[in-house]
């Protein structure tokens, strides 16, 4: 009797034990991805150009010969300093309106406005000016803690701002972003209603079912308890609740807006399934383009030409290149 009841508190011991174990390293992990969300490690800025041509997006050489950055800095709303760059397009206006087309591009995570010279490419080529921008916390932009959208939102809202009063109040303005940056574009698109167009591309439509996604597939770990104890430390150290980043609630408030969806079908970070859940969401005026094989934000590299060719027809059919002869 003795021996049984030893056995049966050992038992418990060993089981509290485990227990109270996994729940420590349940915290630890916790802390590591809240951390991992509000001071991600970014790529070094003066390393994007290199990687951009590893990639196959474009070369130094086009680079250097092509693209005429104008850079500038910005206010945000929250005090800190932006990065800014303007890509200007050369000459008179090409269109029969006699209106500027303008293209924000809207970079991804840990990435910066260098990222995105590959979607700026498509615009310029088409005749728009293109304004690019480092995030918050991101490339030369000041440091402030990441919240996967949700203030970045309003930071685009100040250089679609910038950009309106540069270009006047008749410009023709849309924005386009990748992976956190569609997701910002998202975001913002119910909280600006003077855009003419919006283009996301692997975004998530929900932050806590795509960080599920990425626990399970990329680093094959179980989401509870681990994402909720991410998601109060990130609010407790000053960012935002996981839960409250849904950029898709935003979408059905945005059915004036022209929007194109991009999703590669072999995205390993952000689930295919979002671009249906996004592309549903949406009313109205809408269009969608899968990238059979793309992995995550490797649309373009997939396949530059269907890339700009989605792009130029989207615009084309919601009558935002009508060019003079």
């Amino acid at each position: 009797m003795i021996f049984q009841e030893v056995s049966v508190l050992a038992v418990l011991y060993i089981l509290f034990a485990l227990l109270a174990a996994a729940l420590l390293l349940s915290i630890l992990v916790g802390w590591k991805v809240s951390s991992m969300i509000l001071h991600p490690k970014n790529w070094p800025y003066d390393t994007i150009v290199d990687e951009e041509e590893k990639r196959g997006h474009f070369t130094r050489e086009w680079f250097e010969q092509t693209v005429r950055l104008e850079e500038f800095t910005l206010r945000s709303p929250f005090g800190y300093n932006l990065h800014c760059a303007l890509w200007p397009h050369d000459g008179a206006c090409a269109f029969a309106d006699g209106k500027p087309r303008v293209a924000v591009i809207v970079h991804g995570f840990t990435y910066c406005l260098l990222g995105g010279i590959k979607y700026a490419s498509i615009f310029h080529a088409l005749g728009f000016d293109c304004v690019l921008y480092d995030h918050r916390n991101h490339g030369l932009s000041d440091r402030a803690l990441t919240t996967m959208g949700v203030l970045e939102a309003r930071d685009l809202s100040a250089v679609c701002d910038w950009a309106r009063e540069r270009f006047g109040p008749e410009a023709i303005l849309g924005t386009h972003g990748e992976s956190m940056g569609a997701s910002t574009v998202m975001l913002h698109a119910s909280q600006y209603p003077s855009l003419s167009f919006a283009i996301e591309d692997c975004g998530y439509g929900d932050l806590n079912g795509e960080l599920r996604f990425a626990l399970a597939h990329r680093f094959h770990m179980p989401w509870f308890p681990i994402l909720p104890i991410a998601s109060l430390f990130s609010r407790l150290r000053g960012g935002v609740f996981f839960g409250s980043v849904v950029p898709k609630r935003s979408l059905c408030q945005c059915a004036s807006l022209p929007m194109l969806f991009i999703h590669g079908d072999a995205d390993e970070l952000v689930p295919f399934f979002m671009l249906a859940e996004n592309f549903e969401a949406k009313r109205g005026k809408k269009r969608m383009q899968v990238f059979p094989g793309a992995s995550h934000a490797d649309c373009y590299r997939a396949d530059p030409a269907a890339y700009a060719k989605c792009v130029t027809e989207f615009l084309a059919e919601n009558g935002l290149l009508a060019k003079g002869a």
